[in-house]
């Protein structure tokens, strides 16, 4: 009994930190994940290849390492990174290009042609102010290379960064209840929340998500890690 009424009362994790976003997003969970990426990117894709080697590759040992959270491979023919920033650094941008720069590199061997180049798309999920869109509204940011004078130039499609804000989520909801994007949002955020169980009744993919991270949040060695990574970063 004494075990139940625990169960019954503990907090479900959250996905947003780290440690459960890598362990919720894989392979063994790939219903959720494609419904997420989907969810994301605006649109249905065929097949996902979750890459599961999250360390970029370094041409040489003085090279920076560079950890990914989420890369995947989008019908074999585009590459998709999702990363979650909870800690301000002041270099989001700076981060951003040069995981996209890595990336993209990676997509052409050395007797290819620069043609063979595969469409790089690289969404941040961030948890704290960014200066950089602080008098914009809108909870998502999209960013290409484009012509200074001539801004409805792209220069490329192979190249889009985007930035996520939960904090503009969570403030303006109301504004973006029936967005899948906003939703899922919201899901990363904080899945014990009264909107997320009220978003559970008309998405079934976050109901499906919110049953997984149940029985992750019951993983007493995955609940410690996801704890002491809380701690590590309210400490930094």
């Amino acid at each position: 009994m004494e075990n139940e009424n625990k169960n019954t009362t503990q907090q479900l994790l959250k996905p947003k930190n780290d440690i459960v976003f890598q362990s919720l997003f894989t392979k063994n969970n790939a219903k959720i994940t494609k419904a997420f990426v989907e969810a994301l990117i605006g649109r249905k894709v065929k097949n996902i290849e979750i890459n599961n080697e999250k360390e970029l590759q370094r041409e040489k040992p003085e090279d920076k390492l560079g950890i990914l959270d989420l890369q995947l491979d989008l019908d074999d023919k585009e590459k998709l990174d999702v990363e979650v920033q909870l800690i301000e650094r002041h270099n989001l941008a700076e981060r951003l290009l040069y995981y996209f720069s890595r990336m993209y590199g990676e997509t052409v061997k050395r007797s290819e042609n620069y043609i063979e180049a595969q469409r790089v798309m690289l969404i941040a999920i961030v948890d704290y102010k960014v200066e950089l869109t602080k008098e914009i509204k809108e909870f998502e940011t999209q960013w290409k290379l484009r012509e200074t004078k001539n801004p409805q130039l792209v220069l490329t499609d192979k190249e889009e960064i985007v930035i996520l804000e939960l904090e503009k989520v969570r403030k303006a909801y109301e504004k973006y209840k029936d967005d899948k994007k906003a939703q899922w949002m919201l899901f990363l955020d904080d899945p014990n929340t009264e909107e997320v169980k009220e978003i559970m009744k008309k998405n079934k993919d976050i109901e499906e998500a919110v049953v997984t991270v149940h029985e992750m949040s019951e993983d007493e060695k995955l609940r410690r890690l996801a704890e002491l990574r809380e701690k590590a970063i309210m400490d930094e």
